[in-house]
């Protein structure tokens, strides 16, 4: 019995079965929204106080930073759940008061066959995000946990049944995994079933992959699909020197919680060769004035040779948003005078070429790239925005147009 007020849903029961290590892999995989980090998160918690010795690692293919990792949510599981008197939250690690466990946070893609050794005393490792780990990792780390007793978590939303980590779970009598979606979960708010409802009446395969957990499937008249935004997937480190960098904007006029997003896309050309790199998916759903403070933010960040921002929609906002704002930014508007699939298809062509790079995994960006196949009433704003920075970075090679005064 549950030392701490967690009201567990009735499809967590599977996991919690079996002694320590038996089942050795635990898996929770499905759609959006289903709980599947709240339950882990929770799970480890209550293990760190049960039995406060207890050393996890909270894994990640690629982890950017601490603000990409799980400690968030853990920090906000041990508020929530006032036990915040069991454990000191450190900047990068969790330690339980009671004894000499602790919980870290890391990337696989930071770890060696030689580093990784560190982690050989360590009873639990929870991967999150586990559709992204590679074979590599994976061999890397299953032999590493390898501590009696010792058990390893998965949570992810599924991509492909290829996926290393869905071999984990085949024909093994050593797991146990759940499939779940937001309808399983009874703490889903009605916000989230809108949501879930827009897009099942928008795009029924989308609402399969995305809410329900299915594996994703090829969208006729789709330009990309996974294996093409794959093979053109690589590490920060392997971004080049860029010649140029825009921040692109494809803005919505409202911010409300039923408003499209604004498309935010940060990417550069290389100084060397025609080939273009995605840095960032900043896009958000905010008011105008949120959305123009993350852009001139990035701007900065990147040190951007301009902004871009298509103004169809939103006619003088955005000049009128940056002359208020910061009346040093260059900017370029751009209008929209062919459909959204004719202005995409030049930029496909680019990824079938292998002339675009991704330097991290952008997820609902992606999703749109896949999934959009210009049916139906959709706004994909992340992929708008990404078509109008490469666009403007493979035809415009000079210096920026004007500047805000």
């Amino acid at each position: 019995m549950s030392i701490l007020p967690i009201k567990t849903p009735r499809w967590c029961l599977p996991l919690l079965s079996g002694d320590r290590g038996s089942p050795r892999y635990r898996g929770a995989k499905g759609g959006r929204a289903s709980g599947k980090s709240h339950f882990f998160g929770e799970a480890l918690i209550e293990r760190m106080i049960e039995e406060p010795n207890t050393k996890a690692i909270c894994i990640r293919e690629v982890q950017k930073s601490l603000e990409y990792s799980s400690l968030q949510l853990l920090k906000d599981k041990i508020t929530s759940l006032g036990v915040g008197h069991y454990f000191e939250v450190q900047k990068n690690k969790i330690i339980p008061l009671n004894g000499s466990g602790v919980i870290i946070f890391q990337g696989m893609q930071d770890h060696t066959a030689e580093s990784i050794k560190s982690l050989e005393g360590f009873d639990i490792a929870w991967v999150e995000e586990a559709q992204s780990m590679s074979n590599r990792s994976l061999e890397l780390l299953d032999p590493t946990i390898r501590k009696n007793g010792s058990e390893i978590w998965f949570s992810w939303n599924p991509n492909l049944d290829t996926d290393p980590v869905e071999q984990i779970f085949k024909d093994n009598d050593r797991a146990v995994l759940v499939h779940v979606n937001f309808m399983d979960n009874p703490f889903v708010t009605d916000t989230t079933r809108e949501m879930a409802e827009r897009v099942r009446a928008q795009n029924p395969l989308k609402y399969n992959h995305i809410w329900l957990g299915d594996y994703m499937k090829e969208i006729e008249g789709a330009l990309w699909n996974a294996d093409m935004i794959n093979k053109c997937r690589i590490s920060k480190d392997e971004v080049p020197d860029l010649s140029r960098v825009v921040v692109a904007i494809d803005p919505s006029v409202t911010g409300k919680a039923t408003s499209d997003e604004t498309g935010i896309v940060i990417a550069g050309r290389s100084a060397q060769t025609d080939k273009y790199y995605i840095l960032e998916d900043a896009s958000l759903r905010g008011t105008p004035d949120q959305w123009i403070r993350k852009a001139i933010s990035k701007y900065h960040e990147y040190q951007a040779d301009r902004i871009i921002a298509e103004v169809n929609n939103g006619g003088d906002l955005v000049e009128n948003l940056l002359r208020n704002t910061d009346k040093g930014v260059s900017y370029r508007s751009v209008r929209a005078t062919r459909g959204k699939m004719l202005r995409a298809e030049p930029i496909a062509a680019l990824y079938e070429s292998e002339k675009v790079f991704h330097s991290d995994k952008f997820s609902e960006m992606e999703e749109q790239m896949i999934f959009y196949n210009g049916r139906g009433n959709v706004s994909p704003d992340r992929l708008d925005a990404l078509v109008w920075a490469v666009t403007d970075l493979s035809e415009n090679t000079g210096q920026p147009m004007w500047r805000i005064s």
